[in-house]
């Protein structure tokens, strides 16, 4: 008998419509993609990848066997400050949305406010620091579409095809603790969540079902299988049209910066902490003993300190030798090692002495590394939003905004490179030919184009009521005429 592998799709649609007949339930499919989730290597990297992000490395497993002696343990923060080097880079600058349709952008904007915007640094650091971060589409209770951030660690994506590029379903998991009686337990939740609803299922310690997913009844009926819809909206239940949830990759390996940079973090720390280790226990000076008259050691150094002279026998004395410590082998090593972290992780070293002097063409070319790895997140946050476009274009339409499921819309992000405005500015003056909006979004002190074209068509209205009145007429030095025709000035 040939047996053909059943996809994660064809199990799913046998269990929805003719359970008797699946070979797994929901519940069982739960719990083996998660028990698979936490035991796979990507797992585990995962958490790696937060654990250096918050300034906890190997180094933390460096142990001393010689009692007394220093153990140092310097960690040093470089995996955050290359994170954050990216994100600040894309997104410290207001991005703007670009749209043919002036209605849709006015909408747009308003579903991008401040706490969208905020919400979007955090999804560019998280993509960076896990490789990829999750948001799924829902409405708060004041009725506004908002997205739920969800870390790497707590989705279980199931895919339709093997480029990851469609989702059959996946399962959002999350730890609660909870008290019974006086003890504390641990409750797992994972939401199964697919094109038809939502279903919940809980694994808890506290009746042994740790590990195991069961039915979470809390949720739903019998009557409907315990499914609830994506959301509910005045009283009325609605399901999205697709799995609800986008997400941005760092890569498409989703592998995160940490991965690329982890031998290099180890050995600065462990380096740095060696020496440091080195630097405390040796002993300026090393005595050398001969024929040492004291009873022991204690004696001497208490001799020493006190007396300022020991006793020796016959041809007894005491040598001095000096310890020689050499440290500039560690800080060449040192150094090599920080070049070439900053070279793998496509960063600039701003604290590199050279820089400072460098020309604008130099800052530009050190800065392409940069530039490129965040044109390339750039490109996934693209695609993020063009596939949030569905669930924005039908929160719009309940809202009663309008029907925008046929225009289009960009994002414009605006890198902080290094520039010289003077020179931006000057070339922008000079560009004649190309549009005021386009020589706005270019200005480096314009943040938003659409606000600046208000201000400039606001003083042109200003100016034409003022002309309107004739005050121009003072600024010009223009003396009316006398009712005789003869001017104030003239004396015949």
């Amino acid at each position: 008998m040939i047996f053909q592998e059943m996809s994660i799709t064809d199990r799913l649609n046998l269990i929805l419509n003719d359970p008797e007949k699946a070979p797994m339930s929901i519940a069982q499919i739960v719990t083996e993609e998660i028990r698979e989730f936490k035991q796979s290597p990507e797992y585990a990297r995962l958490l790696e990848a937060e654990q250096y992000y918050r300034n906890r490395s190997d180094v933390q497993n460096k142990t001393v066997e010689i009692a007394k002696r220093s153990n140092t343990k310097i960690e040093h923060p470089i995996l955050k400050k290359l994170v954050d080097q990216k994100v600040k880079y894309l997104l410290a600058k207001p991005w703007t949305v670009k749209t043919e349709n002036k209605k849709y952008a006015e909408a747009l904007n308003s579903v991008f406010d401040k706490n969208f915007r905020r919400k979007i640094k955090i999804v560019g650091r998280d993509a960076v620091k896990s490789g990829i971060i999750w948001m799924i589409p829902y409405m708060n209770e004041q009725g506004v579409l908002s997205w739920l951030r969800v870390p790497a660690t707590e989705l279980v994506p199931l895919w339709k095809d093997s480029e990851e590029t469609e989702m059959a379903a996946f399962i959002h998991l999350y730890e609660q603790t909870v008290y019974i009686g006086t003890r504390k337990h641990t409750v797992t939740h994972a939401e199964f969540w697919f094109d038809g609803g939502v279903k919940y299922f809980r694994s808890d310690d506290s009746t042994g079902t740790a590990g195991n997913f069961v039915v979470d009844k809390e949720y739903g009926e019998e009557s409907n299988d315990y499914c609830l819809p994506h959301l509910t909206i005045n009283g009325k239940p609605y399901n999205w049209e697709t799995v609800p949830v986008v997400w941005v990759k760092y890569n498409d390996e989703k592998l995160p910066l940490f991965y690329y940079l982890k031998d290099l973090i180890d050995d600065i720390n462990w380096q740095k902490s060696i020496t440091a280790d080195a630097l405390r226990d040796i002993a300026t000076f090393i005595y050398i003993l001969r024929n040492y008259g004291g009873a022991d050691l204690k004696e001497f150094v208490s001799d020493l300190q006190n007396a300022l002279a020991v006793k020796v026998d016959g041809d007894g004395g005491i040598d001095k030798l000096q310890a020689d410590l050499n440290i500039d082998a560690v800080m060449k090593h040192l150094d090599d090692n920080r070049r070439n972290l900053y070279d793998y992780a496509n960063a600039v070293d701003t604290k590199d002495p050279d820089l400072g002097n460098a020309s604008g063409t130099a800052i530009h070319f050190r800065y392409t590394d940069l530039d490129n790895d965040c044109s390339d997140l750039a490109d996934e946050f693209q695609a993020c939003f063009e596939s949030m476009k569905l669930f924005i274009d039908a929160y719009l339409q309940i809202k009663g905004v309008g029907d925008f499921r046929k225009d289009t819309f960009e994002i414009v992000f605006n890198a902080d490179m290094p520039i010289n405005e003077g020179d931006v500015i000057t070339n922008i003056k000079n560009s004649t030919d190309l549009s005021l909006r386009t020589r706005l979004e270019n200005h480096p002190w314009i943040k938003d184009a659409d606000e600046e074209l208000a201000r400039i068509e606001k003083e042109k209205q200003q100016a034409l009521e003022t002309f309107g009145e004739g005050l121009f007429d003072d600024a010009l030095k223009i003396t009316p005429k006398a009712q005789d025709g003869v001017s104030d000035g003239d004396t015949e």
